[in-house]
């Protein structure tokens, strides 16, 4: 994993990474903490031309789960609160299934 940024100031942190998995996916990690909660993310997956990303940008009000949700290809989907773990976690769901 390669890590293109780190800031961490007083009760405010950001993350910024990129991960080339196994299969040659990227993975690019986007996480702003404050006071060590995470209040803002983007997760955006890479694979096989295709593409997957769970953010929580307030932009899509129509969607039940707002502001969580999906991003897979051009389509917009529901999505519970992410964090990493989670997201390894469906990544690895989804991959066993061949879905994605």
């Amino acid at each position: 994993m390669i890590v293109r940024e780190i800031i961490v100031l007083p009760r405010n942190e950001k993350l910024i990474a990129e991960a080339v998995l196994l299969d040659s996916s990227k993975l690019y990690i986007r996480e702003r903490y404050m006071k060590g909660k995470l209040i803002k993310y983007s997760y955006h997956l890479i694979r096989s031309g295709h593409v997957i990303r769970w953010d929580n940008v307030p932009h899509h009000k129509n969607v039940k789960t707002h502001p969580f949700h999906k991003h897979i290809d051009e389509k917009i989907c529901e999505s519970e609160k992410m964090d990493i773990g989670k997201v390894l976690s469906e990544l690895n769901r989804l991959i066993k299934i061949d879905i994605f």
